[in-house]
């Protein structure tokens, strides 16, 4: 029988190392060094009960994705009847599906002192000087349970999302090339729920053999550059220097 190996270690040392980043306002793209193999038990002396708390909340989430990553995403089980159950129950599909680098960073979205979490990959290999991981996952904290924040949409190729620095949070999406659409969300007073406050749509169909778009925000037809103006306006927003940890 194979053992399974875990990281429980890892991820303490790497949630106090992430709220110490947090804390003191650092603003780099750049990923943090891997935390130690031995962790003290005791936080530092500067550490709030709130930040503990809040580092807490996310360890068997974090725990979930250290221990695919240190068991080689499963894939000696890929062809067996455990391969799918080997991955824990807060792992979205399409994360799971290659190899690669695996990062998570903390940020309060909506600014009411609970900070998210933001899982994000990036392809082993790749050179990307400006380190702008891929978004699969976001989870929030409902006070008593952590929770999937869009718990009905699998983040990966066709469907993901960006965050802005004023509480925004952007999905876009695409079922082909000939459709797209973008939606505008901010959590509301509880603190996890998405409200949506804006959606846009780009819709094709031929007209002999030109392709022909269709423009549309909340329902509504409008104009290509109405469209590209909002979404625009938007995008001025969006949100930099999360502190990306990668989970070992």
């Amino acid at each position: 029988m194979k053992i399974r190996k875990t990281a429980k270690a890892h991820i303490a040392a790497a949630m106090v190392l992430s709220a110490a980043l947090f804390f003191t306002g650092c603003g780099t793209n750049t990923p943090k060094e891997t935390v130690p193999d031995v962790v003290k038990e005791e936080l530092p002396n500067d550490e709030s009960p709130a930040t503990v708390d809040t580092i807490n909340i996310y360890n068997d989430v974090l725990t979930q994705y250290s221990d695919m990553v240190q068991n080689d995403f499963y894939a000696d089980l890929r062809d067996s009847d455990t391969y799918e159950r080997s991955f824990g129950k807060d792992i979205g599909f399409e994360i799971r599906t290659h190899k690669q680098n695996i990062y998570y960073a903390l940020y309060d979205i909506d600014g009411n002192g609970t900070m998210e979490l933001i899982i994000a990959g990036e392809e082993k290999g790749v050179s990307n000087p400006s380190f702008s991981p891929w978004n699969y996952d976001l989870y929030g904290y409902d006070g008593t349970n952590v929770v999937h924040i869009f718990p009905e949409m699998d983040f990966g190729y066709r469907t993901n999302f960006s965050l802005y620095d004023n509480g925004v949070i952007e999905v876009f999406y695409s079922s082909s090339a000939a459709e797209s659409g973008v939606d505008f969300y901010k959590l509301s007073t509880d603190g996890f729920t998405p409200e949506l406050i804006d959606s846009f749509t780009a819709a094709a169909h031929l007209e002999g053999d030109e392709p022909v778009f269709t423009y549309s925000q909340s329902g509504n037809e409008i104009t290509e550059e109405k469209y590209n103006a909002h979404i625009q306006g938007y995008y001025a927003n969006a949100l930099l220097g999360l502190d990306w940890i990668q989970i070992q």
